[in-house]
């Protein structure tokens, strides 16, 4: 919301100013976030887990209660809802064309990437410029292991376990065990 004669700052604006020289009005809240979330990460080492949480709440993501870690992580997009008792470890990156909703008690292991778009190739080979989006979606209780890549538009059943390094391409049954490039069920 707009205060009346006033513009949001631009990106370059808030780079050149800094969070600390901008006049902190509640207008001025959200673009505070937004550079924090863009330019300086929110989620600095330096900063405690509380302020991590707020910052990212502040930015427009959705961050349950309890959830921890959050160091040097990558949110392109405002679209993510974390559930309490979550944990997401150091270098996580979630891309900002569609939705990723990661339910309760979610363990995430370092550098894990989910990705929510792709860019559509037509009939003559011609790909699309403008990405296309598909929500991902994370059940309860689940575990990706350290560099697992979740891929556009998949859904991962409630309590699977998803080892490191796996390219998961396709949805994911519930309870199961998932590894490899593809990822691929093992139990």
């Amino acid at each position: 919301m707009a205060t009346p004669g006033m513009r949001p700052l631009t990106e370059t604006e808030l780079t050149r100013r800094g969070p600390g020289r901008l006049r902190m009005s509640a207008y001025h809240a959200a673009d505070v976030a937004r550079w924090m979330i863009r330019v300086t990460p929110a989620t600095s080492v330096l900063l405690p887990v509380s302020v991590r949480r707020g910052l990212l709440r502040l930015g427009g993501c959705q961050i349950g209660a309890q959830v921890t870690g959050l160091k040097r992580c990558g949110f392109e997009t405002k679209q993510v809802s974390i559930g309490d008792g979550c944990f997401v470890n150091v270098g996580c990156w979630f891309e900002g064309a569609g939705r990723v909703d990661i339910g309760r008690d979610v363990f995430l292991g370092p550098q894990v990437m989910i990705i929510t778009s792709v860019h559509q190739i037509d009939q003559v080979g011609q790909v699309a410029r403008m990405p296309s989006p598909s929500q991902v979606v994370i059940g309860d209780r689940c575990w990706l292991g350290a560099r697992a890549l979740v891929m556009p538009g998949v859904k991962i059943g409630e309590g699977t376990i998803v080892g490191a390094g796996a390219v998961v391409t396709k949805d994911c049954e519930p309870g199961a065990v998932y590894v490899g490039v593809p990822a691929r069920r093992v139990r």
